[in-house]
């Protein structure tokens, strides 16, 4: 690797470009000879800060010479000049332009020093009281301590947003933790990784045969495991990702016995007599052994009599199958039942009937799904209100769930809806969970918590689709347990049997490639493929399709028309895409450039955290409907959804979306784009999830070779997860 032995000092102007997450960015500094662009990990550095960076030259063919940085020192500002743009920046809240200007004019080059040893000085400037000093100084010592854990993480990539996250975690003590123990770091503060945890510790003098570090790994390698979905890992898989990290096997043993008893992680074996460990964070075993427990005890009851469910369809002009008879018979009837099938078997039917079954015998239901807008579609496919899982339990920030096992859920016979807070109660007959496929293992814990007695639990959902996001596979693993009444619809509706995405999204199911409506079938003219092997050549598709090809016959690329890819970076990730799109169809109006990202009136955009406080969740999507030099303003669901400063950061353009964030939606006009460059990404039930989501029309940009992987391949997508095992353990054992 080569030495980066080149320095360049100045004062630091502003940004150009800067990542999501801070880790990368590109920006000006104004040296003695001119100035220079430089770009690397400079995220944490505020407009006026003097900086000492070291790195290389090189030249760019379109950007000319620039400084690539290696590492970055942030010193004070050392002019008036950079003193006034740093305090104004947004480095010391509660000092805006005219206010920093004041201060700066009042102590001038004394000002850090002012700032630092006398604040209360500050009260000297018009238009700073008391609480404004308070603010003041208050986020200046942050930002001190921030600025201290900068220089302490320089050059192992560690963003700004990460070292804020270390400050607000351990306070004026961070640079404690990084001296005593900086594999805490990776363990406690979301976006550092062990290795980067372990390059600080060897840089704080900690050795590689340091029994933290090897303790520090096995946690970090389960957590990990988590975030991807995993409940445990196989003894021989923790030692494999150990290995990875520079962890041998005999440390990897010691590691699992002390955190073991520090009751940080549970390792137990499948079975008696089970030749392999499985390791857990403690919490998921318990969650997973809870949860199977409950659920193993709601199986019971009989289906009710088919004639009955037959009267309750006939009394809504529905004729049903066997198999939804059998469904709604079993939902009726039985403590917990499952109902899974694809596009066109009939669901919503199903769920329509169990409804008016409900309302004939006086039985109080109660429906909900994962996301808003799965509970949207819900509550307007079967004219019965639903909610979010996290509504219906009455979540509420820093407090966490309103039911719970002391408090479960109700009805309310006036407003014929659950809840806690007014008119007259009764018993909750059952709770209907859609898009089921969506709901992880903690969630289903806390809903779980909140059932009363006696009442039923119906998930629904196609077990095909990809699995939640949140660790588990609940759906797949209540299915594979074989002790929960099952009801598998395959039968395609008369109504949906001509559709070209419905019989594609069944061909992909079975192994079997889509058909072009377009090129050989003149009954599937709702779906067509468009082979481009070049991604510069399926990008141009895509704006095509998006800008013309769709638009031409009566999709709206505004509000009709969804991207669906695979992957947030690349040439066909979302990023780019979404970039090209909002010049193509937003390309005027006024904007907010905000880390390198530009937000116009207008764009569509997607809340990618959930935000309790604004009543806006991960996946919402809405229209900015106004603009200014710090602030936008989204609406959501016809509400209109105010956002400042870090707030912004949670919102994202929609023009494309993972096919991961689609889930639980539905779309006039889908386009999907798969590449070879998705190779890690491409699966069958990743295909399948993206075809699905078009409700009237679905494009397919592709090369050849990529489709017949995502067609092919069936693994890659697992999970360690035992929820199946502990449901048939406890069936077994009620038996």
């Amino acid at each position: 690797m080569a030495r980066y032995i080149e320095r360049l000092e100045g004062e630091f102007s502003h940004f150009t470009f800067q990542a999501e997450d801070g880790s990368y960015a590109v920006g000006r500094v104004v040296t003695s000879d001119g100035t220079v662009t430089v770009l690397g990990p400079i995220g944490g550095v505020s407009e006026g800060s003097f900086v000492k960076l070291e790195g290389r030259w090189n030249s760019h063919a379109k950007y000319g010479r620039q400084f690539r940085v290696a590492s970055c020192v942030v010193e004070e500002p050392k002019t008036t000049d950079g003193i006034e743009r740093y305090l104004s920046s947004g480095s010391v809240r509660g000092l805006g332009a005219g206010l920093a200007k004041r201060v700066v004019d009042r102590f001038g080059l004394d000002t850090i020093r002012v700032l630092d040893e006398e604040p209360e000085r500050l009260r000297e400037v018009p238009g700073i009281g008391q609480k404004r000093l308070e603010e003041v100084v208050a986020h200046w010592e942050q930002g001190q301590a921030m600025r201290e854990v900068m220089i302490a993480l320089r050059g192992h990539g560690v963003s700004a947003g990460v070292a804020t996250r270390i400050i607000e975690k351990y306070g004026k003590g961070a640079m404690g933790v990084l001296k005593r123990n900086p594999y805490q770091l990776a363990g406690e503060i979301r976006g550092v990784a062990f290795k980067t945890a372990d390059a600080i510790a060897r840089e704080f003098g900690i050795t590689k045969d340091d029994p933290r570090r090897a303790r520090a790994a096995v946690v970090w390698v389960l957590q990990t495991a988590l975030g991807n979905g995993h409940c445990f890992l196989p003894h021989r898989e923790m030692l494999a990702q150990c290995a990875g990290l520079g962890i041998p096997g005999d440390k990897v043993a010691s590691a699992l016995e002390r955190v073991a008893l520090e009751g940080k992680i549970v390792s137990r074996y499948a079975s008696v007599g089970a030749s392999e460990r499985r390791h857990y964070i403690s919490e998921v075993a318990r969650r997973e052994r809870l949860v199977g427990k409950r659920l193993g005890r709601l199986v019971g009851g009989q289906p009710v009599a088919p004639v009955r469910v037959v009267s309750a369809a006939e009394t809504s002009s529905i004729t049903l199958n066997k198999d939804q008879v059998a469904a709604v018979a079993s939902a009726a009837g039985c403590g917990v039942s499952v109902i899974t099938g694809g596009p066109g078997t009939g669901k919503t039917t199903i769920v329509r009937v169990l409804m008016r079954y409900a309302q004939m015998n006086g039985q109080a239901w109660a429906l909900c799904a994962p996301t808003g807008r799965a509970a949207k579609r819900l509550s307007e496919s079967c004219n019965v209100q639903a909610k979010t899982i996290h509504r219906l339990l009455e979540y509420q920030p820093q407090v966490g769930f309103g039911r719970d096992a002391g408090k479960v859920l109700d009805y309310d016979s006036k407003s014929n809806s659950p809840t806690a807070t007014k008119g007259e109660k009764g018993q909750l007959s059952g709770v209907l969970v859609d898009e089921a496929s969506m709901v992880d293992l903690e969630l289903m814990e806390a809903l779980l918590n909140a059932l009363p007695p006696g009442c039923r639990l119906v998930m629904v959902g196609d077990a095909d689709q990809l699995p939640s996001v949140g660790a588990g596979r609940v759906l797949g693993d209540i299915i594979d347990s074989e002790q929960i009444p099952t009801t598998r619809l395959n039968q395609i509706y008369r109504q949906s049997s001509g559709s070209g995405i419905i019989k594609n999204a069944h061909r992909v199911l079975n192994g079997t490639l889509p058909i072009s409506g377009e090129r050989e079938s003149d009954d599937l003219q709702d779906f067509f493929i468009i082979s481009r092997e070049e991604a510069l050549r399926a990008k141009a598709a895509i704006l095509e399709v998006v800008t013309e090809r769709l638009p031409s016959k009566g999709f709206d690329p505004m509000n009709d028309i969804q991207v669906l890819t695979p992957m947030h970076k690349g040439e066909l990730g979302t990023e780019a895409l979404n970039s090209s799109l909002q010049d193509a169809l937003n390309p005027d109006g006024e904007e907010l450039l905000r880390k390198g990202k530009r937000l116009r009136l207008g764009d569509r955009v997607l809340q990618t955290r959930n935000n309790y406080d604004k009543e806006v969740f991960n996946g919402d999507v809405g229209r900015i409907t106004s603009v200014d030099s710090s602030s936008i303003i989204v609406e959501i669901g016809g509400r209109q959804v105010s956002y400042t400063g870090d707030e912004i950061d949670d919102v994202v353009l929609a023009y494309a979306i993972s096919i991961h964030k689609s889930q639980g939606s539905e779309y006039p006009a889908v386009c999907v784009v798969l590449h070879k460059s998705h190779f890690v990404m491409l699966r069958r039930d990743l295909l399948y999830t993206g075809v699905t989501r078009a409700s009237r029309f679905c494009c397919l940009v592709t090369a050849e070779r990529a489709i017949s992987i995502a067609v092919d391949r069936v693994d890659g997508g697992e999970r360690y997860t035992a929820l199946h095992e502990m449901i048939e353990q406890q069936v077994v054992s009620s038996s």
